[in-house]
């Protein structure tokens, strides 16, 4: 199978919620749409998921029909998405074709460490990381004036000892 990187559903060549044709290879911790469920459907499912000790994140989604109807989607991770199939089909036994998208999707996360050969480092804040590109080249404009004047000085010193 699979993966559409952008609904995070496992597919053979189309995705079927965008019509996605650039599919990846599913990575095992890649989150793989399993199932959207409305309120009552979500708890079984839920308890279920649970029972069976598999990882899954459950969102809220929008839903299509009416405005008091509580739609959820439910995640799981691709490398456990066999067993997630087995209580999916206890809840809904025929295919479930609704998807809706989710209310809100999840923020990225972005890394708070990065490593550059073998040493790892801390990601900085914008505002820090401009100050000290600011502190920088005003270090460097300091250092150059400093060779400069320097270099000025010695050589008016050389001139004066052959004057």
């Amino acid at each position: 199978m699979l993966y559409c990187s952008k609904c995070h559903v496992l597919c053979e060549s189309e995705c079927p919620v965008c019509g996605n044709r650039k599919l990846t290879e599913p990575k095992a911790e890649n989150p793989a749409r399993l199932a959207t469920a409305d309120e009552a459907k979500a708890d079984m499912m839920e308890g279920l998921l649970q029972d069976g000790g598999i990882p899954y994140e459950k969102r809220a989604a929008v839903s299509a029909g009416e405005a008091s109807r509580r739609v959820y989607n439910f995640y799981v991770p691709c490398c456990r998405y066999e067993e997630a199939e087995n209580v999916r089909k206890v809840v809904f036994p025929e295919p479930n074709t609704e998807a809706a998208p989710d209310a809100q999707p999840p923020e990225e996360q972005k890394p708070q460490t990065y490593r550059v050969k073998g040493e790892t480092f801390e990601v900085m804040p914008r505002r820090k990381r401009i100050f000290w590109r600011a502190f920088s080249v005003v270090l460097f404009i300091v250092v150059v004036a400093v060779v400069v004047f320097a270099s000025d000085a010695i050589a008016g010193w050389i001139k004066g000892l052959f004057a």
